[in-house]
């Protein structure tokens, strides 16, 4: 697991940057689900000491990305369909909610940047060499700039947190082809509505846009489910 040290001798503070680092590493798939996670190795593969490496995995475990277990230590998180669908199901919730309240806030110069960041996400998407972690935080810079014309912080800290519990699954939503056309025409289905103050047409955008993810990951899932039984 090759680091760019320089990234951590540049940035303060520490922990921040370790926790940053592991993140990436399991969202693009370089640090396997249930994998066990050893400080000293990635203590020594970052150059630094393992304490911050300790905090940064207590850090991630906090939000739903690693588990410690009995006996055997630190792991990142396996994911059920059963958990998918009741972090979904909380998601969905909170989100319809925030788009709702943001259709009423929102000024033209958040619409502005929220359709600058579409386009940017667009081109990213169509990109021939695909940038899983640049679409991942293209994708999240879009939909928090909806969340936070919403005027209620406590409701975008929530939905952040349970972003994290699934972001070790992104790479099986922008990793697939038809998603990645799919995705900008949905994100303009919102973008419309908010133009509109259109709250329903909101709901049913974002509605959409969410299960068809959700149903990604159920397939996907299911299929390395039944993979693991087969062998």
């Amino acid at each position: 697991m090759k680091v760019d040290n320089s990234e951590i001798k540049l940035q303060k503070p520490i922990v921040d940057i370790v926790a940053d680092i592991i993140r990436k590493k399991i969202i693009n798939g370089e640090i396997k689900h249930n994998l066990k996670l050893s400080t000293r190795q990635l203590s020594e593969e970052l150059e630094v000491s393992r304490t911050p490496v300790r905090e940064a995995i207590r850090r991630l475990e906090s939000e739903g990305l690693i588990d410690l277990l009995p006996r055997k230590g630190f792991i990142v998180k396996e994911y059920s369909i059963d958990k998918i669908k009741e972090i979904y199901d909380v998601r969905r919730v909170l989100e319809i909610k925030a788009i709702s309240l943001a259709c009423k806030n929102i000024t033209k110069k958040e619409l502005d940047n929220i359709e600058a960041l579409a386009q940017r996400l667009n081109k990213a998407l169509q990109n021939k060499k695909i940038d899983i972690l640049d679409i991942e935080q293209l994708n999240k810079k879009f939909h928090f700039a909806i969340y936070q014309a919403s005027r209620n912080e406590t409701l975008n800290q929530i939905i952040r947190n349970l972003w994290f519990r699934v972001s070790g699954l992104l790479i099986t939503i922008f990793s697939t082809p038809h998603r990645r056309e799919e995705i900008p025409q949905e994100h303009e289905a919102v973008i419309r509505a908010l133009r509109r103050k259109d709250e329903d047409a909101c709901r049913r955008a974002l509605i959409k846009h969410m299960e068809v993810t959700e149903e990604i990951l159920f397939a996907h899932e299911k299929g390395i489910r039944e993979e693991s039984e087969k062998n």
